[in-house]
């Protein structure tokens, strides 16, 4: 079956036969569809276009404008917005915000979507074109296998079309994160297990950053559990976007993070499921009835809130890196600040910010966007170190080495004496003029020091429970 390529602009139309989006399976229904796509990508585990990621703020968040330019279709939109706060945005810094109808106040940049009868497609990464995606929600003409009132036991759930809506827009969107076909990926050849045979075009300068996956969602290929992201999908997208480093959320998800509840009892306005999420594990406790004894405390007050704000703290371990701030009257100037704001507490939260430093932080999921961040993998060790970084506010020339100390750098031996796994030549390494001191232990904080908790939660059974970097 040959498919057919046409230039539009800096984009090329990929004319699609097939049944769905992207299935590779002969099917009862073949419907043409359309996907754009960009010329000269730069191959990621999600096959990404160098330079058409969107900026991510000091503050470590990825903020992503969305705004309809078609009225109506409330519930289908509903259904977007929730699969992608689910998986885009709870797997990395990246926040879609808006979600209103496109106008004046748009900003320039922005994903624009129009709902009609042709075939999905998006703009690869950051743009002004309006709109630069469209998506289909009611499968008249295109993809009819979608709503054609038969529950097709190859599409999971009841609702065929909730799902296809779903699942198609979670591909869409990671074209517009930046993100091109996973098919296109040099690991899939012929001949190899989950090899994908579906429009296949490679780009000279790609680069390959993880293995292939044939389960991505932004493959043609992929099983039909496309309404949430392969592992390597979570992976890719915290390569390229980071994981936020300190957030308040109004809602809890699942996230690859350490979450702590922040509720007061007294107040019903919707704090019960209220959290501070940080990308390390930090220690971070909370009290609504006093500070908690031995712990650095901050009190979390909104003065016209009557309703038991008078007693709440956000507390740390004495040896913890974060240094917090409060604030009532907005961002405190020259510091990392989350917003901490209820929506359904009209006591005057929305001015309220958590700030922060934090010299130093370790992240067991992703660089932490808006830092500067090293690999901490040790090649050998299989239990989930790849996607470990120490990462700092400033750079402050730290290094990491797997094979030995650096030589004309001043380095700290980083090994875990029951992990057999070849820990025992691995350093991290500093400038010799640093003013960072490092220690290791492998048996908690060192007294008097501030620590970085150093934690695989994959690894613990080989004792990487209670290792900090202190300084």
């Amino acid at each position: 079956m040959k498919n057919t390529l046409r230039g539009i602009g800096a984009t090329r139309v990929l004319l699609l036969l097939s049944s769905f989006l992207v299935a590779c399976e002969p099917a009862a229904e073949r419907v043409p569809g359309m996907e754009v796509v960009a010329v000269g990508s730069q191959q990621e585990p999600l096959y990404g276009k160098v330079g058409s990621y969107w900026p991510t703020s000091a503050s470590g968040f990825t903020d992503i404008p969305v705004c309809w330019t078609t009225a109506g279709w409330n519930s289908e939109k509903t259904w977007v917005r929730q699969t992608m706060e689910d998986q885009w945005d709870a797997n990395s810094s990246v926040r879609f915000t808006g979600w209103g109808t496109c106008d004046a106040n748009t900003p320039t940049d922005a994903i624009r979507i129009q709902v009609d009868e042709s075939g999905p497609r998006s703009a690869i990464g950051r743009t002004s074109n309006n709109p630069s995606m469209w998506l289909n929600f009611n499968f008249a003409t295109w993809s009819h296998i979608c709503n054609d009132g038969v529950d097709d036991a190859s599409l999971p759930g009841t609702d065929d079309r909730e799902f296809c809506i779903r699942s198609v827009a979670l591909h869409e969107f990671g074209h517009a994160l930046g993100f091109y076909h996973e098919q296109d990926h040099s690991g899939n050849q012929p001949g190899t297990a989950g090899y994908c045979d579906n429009t296949i075009v490679r780009e000279a300068d790609g680069d390959v950053i993880t293995a292939y996956d044939p389960n991505s969602t932004m493959s043609y290929c992929a099983q039909w559990t496309r309404s949430t992201l392969s592992d390597l999908d979570k992976q890719g997208v915290r390569t390229v976007y980071g994981v936020a480093p300190v957030e308040f959320q109004y809602h809890y998800y699942p996230f690859p993070s350490a979450c702590t509840l922040v509720n007061e009892p007294s107040d019903s306005h919707g704090w019960n499921d209220n959290y501070l999420c940080t990308a390390g594990t930090e220690g971070v406790s909370w009290s609504s009835s006093g500070s908690i004894s031995g712990q650095r405390c901050t009190q979390i007050t909104e003065l016209l809130d009557l309703d038991g704000w008078t007693d709440n703290y956000l507390c740390v371990p004495n040896y913890s890196p974060l240094q917090f701030v409060w604030s009532s009257l907005l961002p405190v100037p020259g510091m990392r600040c989350a917003q901490w704001n209820e929506p359904s507490d009209p006591d005057s939260w929305n001015n309220n910010y958590l700030c922060y430093t934090q010299r130093l932080a370790f992240s067991a999921a992703g660089k932490i966007a808006g830092t500067t961040c090293i690999s901490v993998n040790e090649p050998s060790d299989s239990h989930g170190w790849s996607d470990n970084f120490l990462c700092s506010e400033l750079d402050e020339g730290i290094r990491f080495s797997n094979a030995g100390p650096i030589s004309g750098m001043r380095c700290t031996s980083v090994n875990e004496p029951s992990d057999p796994d070849t820990w025992s030549d691995n350093y991290v390494c500093v400038p010799t003029l640093s003013l960072l001191n490092f220690q290791w232990s492998t048996t908690g904080p060192i007294s008097g020091k501030t620590c970085v908790a150093w934690n695989e939660p994959a690894d613990s059974a080989h004792g990487w429970n209670n290792n900090y970097l202190c300084y």
